[in-house]
């Protein structure tokens, strides 16, 4: 990604929420002495601990007191029950169109992206594809996603070489597409369980990285 990209980080003096969210559970595992795939378990409700659904919604409250907002925990102390929540796929899918409007505004004000004169259906047309393939690989675990084909990521990738994008330029369109999604799901968090966000975010990070790595790697192969 781009080091001084202003467009990736808006206000440096505040973390973003990707950053704060992003590597949740690996953290937690190390405090805790416990494999990352167990913490993910217990946040999606196969395994039961007490120990980490404590550490989970500390690292919350945590998050939300550097993000500025209230808790998300209740008086009570407990999350949000799911029944309320929205997950962020339905989110997504529900602003699709906003999302592919905030993407093309932060594109095109991108220094380095913003230089490739192209028309604005030809830099959009493959985003929303490549989101919603990343929404459908979101159920998988990390080596399932990686056996499958990624078929709009693989024509992202060659589609931005055939135009003339670096590969920085195309890795910072998947930068990009994380920010629109992590600022959706910031906007309506009071409406979602928080431990469902965290798996939600989690879940579309590694299968964003995944999709940025294909859609990289075919686009050196069409060199």
């Amino acid at each position: 990604m781009y080091r001084d990209n202003s467009t990736t980080n808006v206000n440096p003096g505040k973390p973003s929420p990707q950053t704060l969210y992003r590597g949740l559970y690996v953290r937690i595992a190390r405090r805790l002495g416990v494999d990352a795939s167990y913490v993910s378990r217990v946040a999606r409700g196969d395994r039961r601990s007490s120990e980490i659904e404590s550490a989970l919604r500390q690292a919350l409250e945590e998050i939300d007191l550097q993000l500025g907002r209230g808790s998300s925990t209740s008086a009570s102390g407990m999350l949000r029950p799911a029944s309320a929540a929205k997950r962020l796929k339905t989110l997504v899918k529900q602003n699709s169109s906003r999302i592919c409007r905030q993407w093309l505004e932060h594109s095109q004000a991108d220094p380095n992206l913003k230089r490739m004169k192209i028309a604005l259906k030809k830099r959009t047309e493959p985003i929303l594809p490549v989101i919603q393939e990343t929404m459908k690989f979101m159920t998988f675990g990390v080596k399932e996603m990686a056996a499958m084909p990624m078929k709009a990521a693989e024509r992202h990738g060659r589609l931005r070489q055939v135009q003339g994008f670096t590969p920085m330029g195309l890795v910072e369109e998947y930068n990009l597409m994380r920010r629109c999604v992590f600022a959706l799901a910031q906007e309506n968090v009071h409406h979602m369980d928080p431990h469902l966000l965290i798996q939600d975010l989690t879940q579309f990070g590694e299968a964003l990285d995944l999709q940025t790595q294909r859609a990289l790697q075919d686009y050196l192969a069409t060199n």
